[in-house]
Order: structure tokens, then C-alpha cells, then sequence
């Protein structure tokens, strides 16, 4: 499977920016003309300063979600879902900046949360 196919089967780097010169392909930001192709082979992952080629290579080798993270993710799923439902919209195009970047930090947050919780859940006798 290409770098392509196993960065989208785990949920990561999938946006229209991730290899495209002008985007960082880790962060979004504007990328600084570092790439990365894992094997010497296309496409190239375009980089910024401060993500780096080392990031680039630890992002590409990154295992996929094990069930525990992929438990994490449904449940943050739904928490940021109640977030969408206390503003009164569920369409994120209609989101204004300020509530989608409210929205990903909501699922951020929740699934950091929901990882510490089912893994202490399951330390518990």
C-alpha cells in the first residue's frame, strides 16, 4: 500500500494539502520547501521548519489506532458532536472560524480525555 493509502486508512493526512508544496503535510501551515518521500518514491511530503524532516519520517512510519484510540475517537466523536448541538448547528460549513476551531479543540480535548479513561479503565482489577 502506498504512503497515500496507509496515511488515509489511519485517519491521518488526508486533506487535498497534505502533499502539496505550499502546505505543510503534518500541520497545515505554509511549508518551507522541505519534502519527505518515504522510499525515495512520490508523492513527497511538503513540510514546514517546524515540523521537519524527522517529524516527516516518525509521522509516516506512525502504527495505526489500536482499538483502545479507536474507542477514544468514536466517543470524542460524539462529545464534539454536543458541542455542535449546544450552538445550534451540526452543519460544520456553516461554522463560523472561531466555532470550528471551538469544535476541534472540543474533539481534541475529549479524545486525549477518553484515551486516559479507558486506559486507566483498564488498569482497574
Amino acid at each position: 500500500m502506498g504512503l497515500r493509502g496507509r496515511l488515509r486508512e489511519r485517519g491521518g493526512m488526508t486533506n487535498p494539502a497534505s502533499f502539496h508544496h505550499a502546505t505543510c503535510g503534518l500541520c497545515g501551515r505554509r511549508a518551507d520547501g522541505i519534502g519527505f518521500s518515504p522510499g525515495g518514491r512520490p508523492p513527497a511530503v511538503w513540510v514546514c521548519n517546524d515540523c521537519g524532516l524527522a517529524r516527516a519520517r516518525t509521522a509516516t512510519r506512525m502504527r495505526d489506532f489500536d482499538a483502545v484510540e479507536r474507542r477514544a475517537f468514536a466517543l470524542a466523536a460524539r462529545r464534539a458532536g454536543q458541542f455542535l448541538d449546544t450552538i445550534g448547528k451540526t452543519d460544520l460549513a456553516v461554522l463560523t472560524t472561531e466555532e470550528y476551531e471551538s469544535f476541534l479543540r472540543a474533539f481534541q480535548t475529549h479524545f486525549v480525555e477518553e484515551i486516559r479513561r479507558l486506559v486507566e479503565g483498564e488498569a482497574t482489577p
